[in-house]
């Protein structure tokens, strides 16, 4: 029984300092965090012209090309920036972008944006504000042709490119469903709200962005959300 005693007292011994080891360890080497390993990033300015500018799949601004004297970099400003930017700014204009270079994985040159600087004006990047009252969106029904299958970058469908300028926003789980009976070509109606412009938005083309609720192929009609 003695021997057992000390088995225990010996265990429990060794556990508690096992215990105070770890504790001592966890608090003078805390564990990194994000923040501690992202390395400092030096902003530069860039000069050169404007070549162009970029959109998202609903068509709305959202990017401008610089071209300097030796490289051609893409410069991704948030959507409710393109007003102001597009209204100050026009292809050719000389410009400088304050940011922070970078290459994508696919060898592309990019700036991360931090302000540009443009006939006398310098306009920062600035994060969205929300709107004081929520934009009312409107819901419509409508018929048309489907003209192109809309895909992200992994391939997948996000939406349909409809005959009369509508696109229809759509999950990729029930686009893969309906690949068989919406096609290109085929003519479908469709319920769903209409995507408004939000405050400083440009679009660059007059489609308008439903998300969809209902579609109708072939005679049957379907809940898409």
């Amino acid at each position: 029984m003695k021997n057992i005693a000390s088995f225990f007292k010996l265990t429990t011994a060794i556990s508690l300092l096992m215990t105070i080891a770890f504790i001592s360890n966890s608090q003078t080497n805390p564990p990194k965090t994000k923040e501690q390993a992202k390395p400092l990033q030096q902003v530069t300015a860039f000069t050169g012209q404007v070549s162009g500018w970029t959109n998202n799949d609903d068509y709305i601004v959202n990017g401008l090309y610089l071209q300097t004297s030796s490289t051609k970099f893409l410069i991704n400003f948030p959507a409710h920036m393109g007003v102001e930017l597009t209204t100050t700014i026009k292809t050719g204009n000389t410009i400088t972008v304050n940011g922070v270079e970078k290459t994508t994985l696919q060898g592309a040159k990019e700036i991360k944006l931090v302000s540009i600087t443009a006939n006398g004006t310098t306009i920062n990047e600035t994060p969205v504000v929300k709107p004081a009252k929520p934009v009312t969106e409107e819901f419509l029904n409508g018929n048309g042709k489907i003209s192109e299958i809309q895909k992200d970058k992994q391939g997948k469908v996000k939406g349909y490119i409809l005959d009369n300028k509508t696109i229809l926003r759509i999950s990729p789980n029930v686009a893969q469903q309906l690949n068989t009976l919406a096609i290109a070509g085929i003519a479908i109606s469709y319920s769903g709200t209409k995507q408004a412009l939000h405050t400083g938005e440009v679009a660059v083309a007059g489609y308008t962005i439903i998300r969809c609720k209902t579609i109708t192929v072939n005679g049957k009609q379907y809940l898409t959300k």
